[in-house]
């Protein structure tokens, strides 16, 4: 209706059943958690008659036909920030020759990672975090450390609440690190390194994926930790740029 979404109609009722065809839904793939858009050659898709897990997803042959049911089609693109190179450069095609039926919307809790390219033809919208009283509210059974880890967004804390007993591993191995010396690095090591199969096991997420999911709780942790030498959160980051870039 012109006065927004009724609920009612047979796209809303689509869109409710998860199986709308106007609703693209990307969000990271494969055991590198990349997202992998098609990109254009010599006018037409890349395709293949087996897709896997990890093959570029279909972007711009959505976008080719016009809406069915709705009066547009629209892209969500989840962790945007997980796009790599040749994806972010076919988006960005398709942002600079946008259909006239096409709406894109990207999430991220990482803008900084997006193209700058990117952004200069997006609007973007920062959401607020709620705050502690209303996440305690809608997530009566978190714990402060939970909340902690969650840096107050919902989605992160649903996610830790789900992986409880790793993050509960993660927290007693950052409290048992601060009282260390070098002579237990090797102890350490292998603690952690058993912290980040569990991530590995509970995300179906590659080793690098793991690695990164890990130090970016540790890091979180220590930045908040009054007794944590300040050096410590920026060490942790450093790692976890170069396992992203790697």
């Amino acid at each position: 209706t012109s006065e927004g979404a009724d609920d009612t109609c047979r796209a809303c009722a689509a869109y409710n059943r998860g199986n709308s065809s106007d609703v693209l839904n990307i969000e990271p793939q494969g055991l590198s958690r990349i997202i992998k858009i098609e990109s254009l050659v010599q006018g037409e898709t890349k395709s293949k008659t087996n897709p896997k897990d990890d093959d570029p997803l279909p972007l711009l042959t959505f976008f080719r036909t016009p809406p069915m049911l709705s009066r547009h089609k629209v892209a969500i693109i989840h962790e945007a920030h997980r796009m790599n190179g040749t994806s972010a450069n076919a988006l960005l095609k398709t942002l600079e020759e946008p259909h006239p039926h096409a709406k894109l919307l990207l999430i991220t809790d990482t803008i900084g990672s997006i193209l700058p390219t990117i952004l200069s033809r997006c609007l973007s919208v920062a959401c607020e975090a709620p705050s502690e009283a209303d996440l305690v509210k809608a997530f009566p059974d978190a714990t402060p450390e939970e909340i902690r880890f969650a840096e107050g967004a919902p989605g992160r804390l649903s996610t830790v609440i789900s992986r409880r007993d790793l993050y509960r591993k993660l927290l007693h191995f950052a409290r048992w690190l601060s009282s260390r010396s070098a002579p237990d690095a090797l102890v350490a090591s292998e603690q952690f390194q058993s912290i980040v199969e569990g991530f590995q096991t509970a995300s179906d997420a590659g080793v690098r994926a793991a690695n990164a999911e890990a130090l970016d709780a540790l890091a979180i942790y220590y930045a908040r930790e009054p007794s944590c030498p300040p050096s410590w959160p920026q060490q942790i980051i450093e790692a976890h740029r170069r396992i992203i870039g790697n």
